[in-house]
């Protein structure tokens, strides 16, 4: 049941960056759970700006425990202008005991799933919006959620970035119609986990890109972001796929009538060209 709060919501995104000070308006919506332990949970929307009203949304998931509205970057609010996106974010909260015994918010098979089909439900009443496919953004924690809601939902999933979870639930055939992209930095102890989750993808011949970055961290950076917006404006512009095939060893990539150059085990399809170079960029 979905407990509204009708209420103008004020956030103050990114105190202390360039654009120092500024206050973007957003709405909140918080609905009941299934969890006794996080009975309610909030979800904050930024709806993009224009005279073309909005039509999609993007689900954008933080880190352990991180705050939604958070997520409303200067970044995310332009990638949102341009596609005319609504930025859906909820603040979820969870412990390690609860992560132990798969349960949390990690796990949207739990009950942060049914929050989110909540709190979708009513953005959809409020602005308009189709939430019948969405796009997700994960980061660590926000990852461990993508791919479980991906798992969980597929039908519900039109692509989503999953970046950097230190554990994964095993991908299965299902995901043959959702694409994704997964993303590690090299330097990240969470590197083997990722890289073994999209290496039991390509068993299934899902239709995954693989993105590493050498010297790269547990950490979000600017070429993490390019690479999350080539891929998700793909999708979110609704253009036909045209592929080429890239070489997860040496980052370079063919057109099609090259594909054979590439070793199988290396070989990934790249659904544009504007991934593909994105994808070849900053090695």
């Amino acid at each position: 049941m979905v407990y509204l709060q009708n209420k103008l919501h004020l956030v103050i995104l990114w105190l202390l960056t360039i654009s120092f000070g500024e206050a973007q308006i957003a709405d909140e919506i918080v609905v009941n759970t299934r969890s006794d332990d996080h009975p309610t949970i909030a979800f904050d929307y930024w709806v993009s700006q224009g005279d073309v009203p909005a039509n999609q949304v993007l689900l954008l998931i933080p880190g352990y425990n991180g705050s939604g509205p958070r997520m409303f970057t200067p970044q995310w609010r332009d990638f949102a202008d341009k596609y005319r996106l609504v930025l859906l974010a909820p603040t979820f909260t969870t412990n390690m005991e609860e992560l132990k015994n798969h349960q949390g918010y990690y796990y949207p098979d739990q009950w942060s799933g049914d929050a989110t089909e909540d709190a979708l439900a009513e953005l959809g009443r409020r602005e308009n919006v189709s939430t019948d496919k969405i796009l997700i953004f994960g980061f660590s924690a926000g990852a461990h959620f993508a791919h479980g809601f991906a798992l969980w939902k597929p039908d519900q999933v039109k692509a989503f970035v999953a970046y950097s979870a230190a554990w994964w639930d095993d991908p299965t055939e299902q995901l043959a119609s959702v694409p994704a992209l997964i993303m590690c930095g090299e330097a990240d102890p969470r590197y083997d986990a990722t890289w073994q989750f999209m290496d039991k993808g390509q068993a299934l011949n899902l239709p995954w890109v693989w993105r590493s970055y050498e010297g790269t961290g547990h950490e979000m950076t600017a070429a993490v972001q390019r690479m999350a917006e080539a891929f998700l404006g793909h999708y979110a512009s609704g253009e036909p796929d045209s592929p080429y095939y890239g070489d997860i060893q040496s980052y370079r990539y063919v057109t099609p009538d090259k594909m054979e150059s590439i070793p199988p085990q290396e070989r990934i399809r790249l659904p544009s060209k504007a991934i593909a170079e994105q994808w070849m960029q900053e090695n």
